[in-house]
């Protein structure tokens, strides 16, 4: 069926919508129910849809639906829940994303849980498998998983248990804050992280299933990690005019010209990574896909990088890039403290970035990185015996990578990438080495 105004402007209206200038729309009506799906921008967004009395809501905040999904009782959908969930009796929205909206969710017995539901329909997408995975593995770093819910061969949701915390990046928040304004140092968390992230990464190693098996680094991989990159350069080029400040424009193009050379200098380097292992990563670990919970660490969220493209998040990759992700995400917490001192923006933080504030993230990210190397096991630590070479690689990639997420999602950010990124080429990074 034709998907009708009413309904068009409900979705446009949502946080999860599609930020495309154009897309298709499909609709698909079971009496009450609606599917509708869209498509445009390397995207297709899906979502039920209860229309009753001339509203629409969200079909999985209707107690009778989500119930139905649980237990089976809707087409197309699979879940692999037991009974012991229990029947729902309460749904209460926690937060509404950009991709997916969270819950918890309440049953019979006034047990409660997190449910999440994807507003994406990603083949890629094996958040459900990784979870379960490591629950079943004794991992205790995660919320625990219960079970999940997919339609057609897509993940659609997940319960797990819920975690009550902060983000971390309220830790390294709080902390350059008290850095700049020469407070004393903040509570440190950063060797929590590490020797979390390691036995993440060892209990991920020795998985043998098909989504996380073992493979190894060849010409065609290094091959696929260019034009990765180089697919992202020509995307920013074409979306110059995308930026609304003809300064944030002149900054990405000294950005690309920084891409273009540290890409020339770094190429030759990166054959010896050849025969290397990649295996399945986190793959979006920034500081708020971590929670901190009385001092315990719980990393969420392994749904990986929303914009990869040209990259699949099936692909494997080297344990060294959810290093890179860290150190990346707390250079973007120093500049929130500076937002939050002087009540700046972005573009001002950036300006006020000196050479103390890039030592507080140097030794910031050092208390992590080592105390990962020492927790690690001893197969991943040998892998890792050209780590100037993959960590500045992979500190590289993930900068190109945050420049187009930041476009796309629209968040104001996409100047601390830049930034970084000719602070690179300046070599005033020093995990940058080349």
């Amino acid at each position: 069926m034709k998907c009708f105004s009413e309904l068009i402007k409900y979705i446009d209206n949502q946080q999860w919508r599609l930020n495309c200038s154009s897309f298709d729309s499909d609709c698909i009506s079971n009496g009450d129910l609606i599917y509708i799906k869209e498509e445009g921008c390397n995207e297709i967004l899906f979502a039920p849809l209860l229309y009753k009395r001339d509203s629409l809501i969200l079909a999985e905040e209707n107690i009778e639906f989500i119930n139905n999904l649980i237990y089976n009782k809707v087409k197309s959908f699979n879940s692999d829940c037991k009974t012991d969930i229990g029947k729902i009796v309460n749904i209460k929205p926690i937060t509404y994303g950009s991709r997916s909206v969270i819950y918890e969710i309440f049953n019979e017995y006034n047990n409660k849980y997190l449910l999440k539901v994807m507003k994406r329909l990603e083949i890629d997408n094996i958040e459900d498998k990784v979870i379960k995975y490591l629950t079943n593995a004794g991992y205790r770093n995660i919320p625990k998983y219960y079970c999940s819910i997919r339609y057609k061969d897509y993940y659609y949701g997940l319960i797990t248990e819920i975690i009550e915390g902060e983000p971390a990046a309220t830790y390294y928040i709080n902390s350059a804050v008290r850095f700049i304004k020469k407070l004393g140092n903040y509570e440190s968390i950063g060797n929590n992280i590490g020797i979390s992230l390691a036995n993440l990464h060892n209990i991920l190693k020795e998985c043998r299933e098909d989504f996380c098996y073992t493979e190894v680094v060849s010409e065609k991989v290094l091959e696929s990690w260019m034009n990765r990159i180089q697919y992202r350069e020509k995307w920013i080029k074409n979306n110059l005019d995308n930026l609304q400040y003809q300064e944030d424009r002149n900054m990405a193009i000294e950005a690309l010209d920084s891409i273009d050379e540290m890409l020339n200098i770094i190429r030759p380097n990166l054959k010896n990574l050849i025969g290397k292992n990649l295996m399945r990563i986190h793959g979006d670990l920034h500081l708020y896909q971590i929670l901190v919970s009385d001092k315990n660490i719980y990393f969420t969220d392994f749904e990986g990088e929303p914009y990869k493209f040209p990259g699949n998040k099936l692909e494997k990759e080297m344990p060294e890039r959810d290093l890179a992700a860290l150190i990346r995400s707390i250079d973007y917490t120093a500049i929130m403290a500076l937002q939050l001192i002087y009540g700046s923006s972005v573009k001002d933080s950036l300006d006020l970035l000196n050479n103390d504030i890039l030592e507080w993230e140097y030794n910031s990210s050092i208390q992590i990185l080592n105390e990962y190397i020492k927790t690690i096991s001893e197969p991943i630590r040998e892998n890792m015996d050209q780590l100037d070479i993959s960590l500045s690689f992979w500190l590289l990639e993930r900068a190109t990578y945050e420049t187009v997420y930041e476009i796309i999602a629209k968040t104001g950010y996409h100047t601390i990438p830049m930034n970084a990124l000719i602070r690179m080429k300046e070599g005033k990074d020093k995990f940058f080495k080349i």
